[in-house]
């Protein structure tokens, strides 16, 4: 078993953490697994800081304030961080508060037990989208998964939806509709069997209606009471419906991946070729094809070649599929031209 300790907080705030400037730290409530070890982070080209569970202090992000920039776009800039981090951890990070100082020192709390720890955060998949609406979705999934409160956390999750689809009930319903009859993850199955077995199989209205608009709404059927416990029920068994075609929202229409696709995918293995390869090429081997087919002109063969010996490579297999001595010739004056 690995040894991991909790740290005291002046244990944590030492060489770059301990440099005072104008500091913003959000607290972080954690319904998941944190690290218990600092991690130093480059995310949109700011140096964030992942801030570990500590004995008596909140867990946090934090960066110190650059120049050119003020404390309100830094905030914002931790909260997009977080929001990536939950989607990629798929967890819950509720913010406690957005404090800071002089130091990086998080809020204190009384709390010494019933942490889930683990070293480091492993995030070599780190997606970085800049479209508007998929930055919104992945805020809404964050408070999805965060809030202790079936009706909110619900009505999150189905606002992811609203952004992927725009206005209209009838398209988010069809839509709905679209993704159960294709199939739905695994922890949807006992509520959809549950749904069914009530005679409900327009499961699309059925969430707007019964969910979506119960929730928000209060002047006419149906109506969530906060007061009835079947409805908290209700809510909490159907609420992996939701978190699924949230999920799938924001990969079809957004393309920000969760990391169990990528790990299907085997997208992770190509990381360390992308710069070399390009995404031409890249993308060739995502979709299945010849991984041998370079699949381009000449000159952007010689610039893919030229990128190897760059990286300290010594030796390049090619393989033709023609075995001439007109093709064999060009390929030889290739690879020297790379050189």
């Amino acid at each position: 078993m690995l040894d991991i300790k909790i740290p005291e907080v002046n244990d944590v705030i030492v060489g770059e953490l301990a440099e005072r400037g104008e500091w913003v730290v959000a607290n972080v409530q954690t319904g998941a697994t944190w690290p218990v070890t600092s991690q130093k982070v480059l995310y949109r080209g700011e140096a964030l800081w992942i801030m570990p569970v500590m004995t008596e202090y909140f867990p946090a992000v934090a960066m110190k304030v650059p120049p050119g920039k003020g404390r309100a776009e830094c905030e914002c800039l931790l909260l997009r961080f977080l929001s990536t981090l939950s989607w990629v951890q798929e967890a819950g990070f509720l913010v406690d508060g957005v404090g800071g100082g002089s130091l990086p020192c998080p809020m204190g709390r009384n709390k010494a037990v019933g942490f889930s720890i683990c070293e480091e955060f492993d995030l070599s998949y780190f997606p970085e989208p800049t479209d508007e609406r998929a930055l919104l979705a992945l805020g809404l999934m964050r408070e999805g998964r965060s809030l202790n409160h079936p009706g909110y956390s619900f009505l999150s999750l189905y606002r992811i939806l609203e952004v992927a689809l725009g206005r209209g009930w009838q398209g988010q319903v069809a839509w709905i509709n679209n993704q159960v009859a294709s199939g739905l993850h695994h922890r949807t199955k006992d509520a959809l069997e549950d749904l069914r077995k009530q005679g409900i199989d327009d499961i699309g209205a059925h969430l707007y209606a019964s969910g979506r608009c119960a929730i928000a709404h209060a002047s006419g059927q149906p109506i969530i009471d906060p007061d009835d416990p079947a409805d908290t029920r209700r809510l909490w068994s159907e609420r992996p419906i939701m978190l699924t075609l949230a999920e799938r929202a924001i990969e079809d229409f957004f393309g920000v991946e969760t990391r169990g696709t990528q790990y299907r995918k085997h997208l992770y293995e190509l990381d360390g070729f992308k710069r070399i390869l390009g995404d031409e090429l890249t993308a060739h081997l995502t979709r299945g094809d010849d991984p041998a087919d370079l699949q381009c002109a000449r000159p952007i063969a010689r610039e893919r070649l030229q990128r190897l010996v760059a990286l300290g490579f010594d030796d390049v297999v090619l393989v033709p599929r023609r075995h001439d001595a007109g093709h064999l010739k060009e390929l030889r004056e290739l690879a020297a031209s790379a050189t």
